[in-house]
């Protein structure tokens, strides 16, 4: 998400102009979802928008006092492919209001869709409706990043920077849990499947046909909050699913297939491809003697409680727990999982660092060529 506030052109003071222009939604292929306004007596809805504009001028006639712009423009954009729905947009446009100290004043807010970014405009009269006293927000790009971070956490959506770069689609707690273990988390696992889950979406016609072909892979999709999550069938955990893919998000799911249904019964187990279950994450680590082994400690007293832990309690014994370690740790820092302010396990305990390959110099080459040459 990003909030930032469109300077206008000197000259251009105006509120009828800028309601309008918010109404309209002029700019390329854009169309106006949702419209309603703050604070006015008179007006409430898309209809009374004129209303509206009578009573906020109004206001503003009342202080002489002010040369430059009565009004502040403000803009709310999502990350691509993200829609909330009516209530959280309206509550994220009321925390950005109060937080610049607007929420007293008449605001109209206007939802422009059928564009990458999903987002909002807020026309805001800074002559308050009662004392007729004008309100500038200083600092206003802290109260907005802060409020902008807060509205990011409450409601689950993507993170981005201020200029709105996407930060981390990761789930936080897969990742810890995937460093911590060097096990595969619920996260990935749905992550792997992303491209077969698409051409389920893309094969189904209706919300059943979607369902049956997640439970597959045993998942579900079910509603949580204002969103969607993938849901593990047989047990608590969850994905959201607009981090899997923009496709999956409530709006682009029931755009395809209309409002949201819920699975049916729950399919035969002997009809599944695939579910989730503890796995390394150097997939190859299934079939070893040393996976084996770990499955059949489990449970048992003083038994290692990860794949990591087992590794490096087996790496004083056995050389191949050593090279495992190797493999998990390069797969973990493949994944971008890595954490950079600890030294690896291998390095830890055993003194032992994966070997990098240094870049060969233009010398080095060329010197390499010459001596295939003369080996032909």
């Amino acid at each position: 998400m990003i909030a930032h506030k469109i300077d206008r052109k000197s000259g251009q003071n105006s509120f009828k102009a800028l309601a309008r222009y918010v109404a309209a939604a002029k700019e390329d292929n854009e169309k106006l979802g949702d419209l309603w306004i703050e604070n006015c007596e008179l007006a409430s809805t898309i209809e009374d928008l004129e209303l509206a504009i009578v009573e906020i001028e109004n206001t503003q006639k009342h202080n002489t006092r002010v040369k430059g712009d009565r009004s502040y423009h403000l803009v709310i954009s999502f990350a691509e492919g993200e829609v909330p729905d009516q209530e959280a947009m309206k509550d994220i446009e009321k925390s950005f209001a109060t937080a610049l100290g607007f929420e007293d004043h008449e605001r109209i807010i206007g939802t422009h869709t059928n564009t990458d970014n999903y987002h909002m405009h807020v026309a805001i009269n800074r002559i308050h409706p009662r004392t007729y006293k004008v309100h500038t927000p200083y600092y206003d790009f802290d109260a907005l990043e802060k409020t902008r971070l807060e509205m990011e956490v409450k409601y689950g959506l993507i993170r981005t920077s201020a200029r709105g770069e996407v930060l981390d689609r990761q789930n936080p707690k897969a990742r810890d849990y995937e460093a911590n273990t060097f096990e595969v988390s619920f996260s990935t696992y749905v992550k792997d499947y992303a491209d077969e889950l698409l051409k389920i979406r893309e094969n189904a016609k209706t919300w059943p046909e979607f369902h049956e072909g997640l439970a597959e892979y045993s998942l579900e999709l079910k509603k949580r909050g204002n969103g969607l999550v993938f849901k593990e069938m047989d047990g608590p955990r969850m994905e959201k699913a607009s981090t899997v893919h923009r496709d999956f998000s409530r709006a682009a799911m029931e755009g395809r297939f209309g409002p949201y249904q819920a699975p049916a019964m729950e399919p035969e187990r002997s009809g599944r491809r695939d579910r989730y279950e503890r796995r390394p994450l150097y997939d190859r680590h299934r079939k070893s003697d040393q996976w084996v082994n770990y499955k059949k400690q489990l449970g048992k007293p003083g038994s290692k409680h990860s794949w990591k832990s087992f590794l490096t309690g087996q790496a004083h014994l056995d050389r191949a727990a050593i090279e495992m370690l190797k493999g998990e740790e390069a797969m973990l820092s493949l994944m971008g999982l890595g954490s950079r302010r600890q030294p690896g396990i291998l390095e830890k305990h055993f003194g032992l660092k994966l070997q990098k390959q240094k870049p060969k110099t233009p010398r080095q080459s060329k010197d390499k060529e010459m001596d295939k040459g003369r080996d032909r």
